[in-house]
């Protein structure tokens, strides 16, 4: 799976990507790491899990809480690591858990929601691709996400790779505590770790769909990305590389939210994006909205594994077959492969967005 030629790619960006399944396979494969962590949340026995982190790293968190909440069956709840201090602070106990995200595991707000927790005596897990950061040697323990160095400014196989993470340590915790039968924590485990294979295997032609599209989308004015579900979070992450990378004033809703007064700015020069899910019923939201906003005419990209696409579409980018729960892994890679095409297309450097670093230290 290793990327090595950087010249046959158009960017940094763009070679991260297809870095992916690579990073995601070497963070799941990491099985005592995660039986060690398991233990140290199971002696706690938490009544709460808080998720703290900062762009990218929130999202991530935000498509795992949905994860967690289903299969672990203890309240999750994610902040951003910037109102930490004011939303979560004067609630803190010792019988709750906080885990930190951080790509660089040196990103200011969330080492201070991490150092909070510790003087509160909470016990705190972080999940860095650099363990012996500051954040890895704050924490009570650390998760490590191996996905090698990620040079471009645009975080793309970190976000990949700390969902899959988060997921990972899910199915132990939910095992550990018998909230998951072992046959089917062992079905889960397996259809997770069968993921990078499904995304090696449609990346390139993913790869040639997104070039084609941005050669049309690179002059929208706006873009709203819907989702719902762990699909909220793709769609906050969609726009967020629309945003750092292509310079789009990008927007994510969740899909009936985005009714509720949204819908009014819809016209020709808008492009909105559906994370359409499997369920036949739930489709049935999308084509309702899809018909208003079609009469307005913006243009309708959906991003599916279902075989019932919508035929108010304008045009889809099909991914392959894969439970609901998991879908957020392979539903944000032609959000990022759009970003790195159309800042390309506009003449912007994805690897470099303006004004933007890779670490915000304070």
């Amino acid at each position: 799976m290793r990327v090595n030629n950087l010249k046959k790619y158009e960017s940094t960006t763009l070679k991260e990507i297809f870095e992916e399944p690579e990073s995601i396979s070497n963070t799941l494969d990491q099985e005592n790491t995660l039986q060690n962590i398991t233990e140290v949340i199971q002696n706690l026995d938490p009544n709460l899990i808080i998720i703290t982190g900062s762009g990218t790293s929130y999202n991530a968190g935000l498509a795992s809480m949905y994860f967690l909440n289903k299969y672990v069956k203890i309240p999750t709840s994610v902040i951003h690591a910037a109102e930490f201090e004011y939303l979560i602070k004067p609630i803190l106990k010792e019988n709750q858990l906080l885990v930190c995200i951080s790509q660089s595991g040196e990103s200011g707000t969330t080492i201070n929601a991490c150092k909070i927790a510790k003087k509160r005596n909470i016990k705190t897990v972080a999940l860095t691709a650099h363990p012996e950061s500051s954040l890895g040697k704050l924490s009570t323990t650390c998760l490590p996400i191996k996905s090698g160095d990620e040079e471009s400014v645009m975080a793309t196989k970190t976000y990949v790779s700390q969902i899959a993470a988060l997921f990972s340590l899910s199915i132990s915790i939910g095992k550990s505590k018998r909230v998951i039968k072992n046959k089917k924590a062992a079905g889960l485990k397996r259809q997770l770790n069968e993921i990078p294979n499904k995304l090696q295997n449609m990346l390139p032609k993913l790869n040639k769909k997104s070039q084609l599209l941005s050669k049309y989308y690179k002059f929208v004015k706006a873009a709203f990305i819907l989702g719902s579900g762990a699909n909220y979070a793709t769609a906050m992450e969609g726009a967020l590389k629309l945003k750092e990378g292509s310079r789009i004033l990008a927007q994510s809703y969740s899909t009936d939210e985005f009714r509720h007064g949204p819908i009014t700015l819809a016209d020709e020069s808008v492009l909105i994006i559906g994370i359409i899910p499997q369920d036949p019923l739930k489709l049935k939201i999308f084509d309702k909205l899809f018909e208003i906003v079609k009469e307005r005419h913006s243009s309708i990209l959906g991003i599916t594994s279902s075989s019932d696409i919508s035929k108010r579409l304008d045009s889809y980018m099909k991914l392959p077959d894969i439970q609901e729960d998991f879908s957020p892994i392979l539903n944000v890679v032609p959000l990022q492969l759009l970003a790195n095409y159309i800042a390309i297309e506009r003449g912007y450097d994805p690897d470099n967005p303006r004004f933007l670093t890779k670490i915000v230290y304070d």
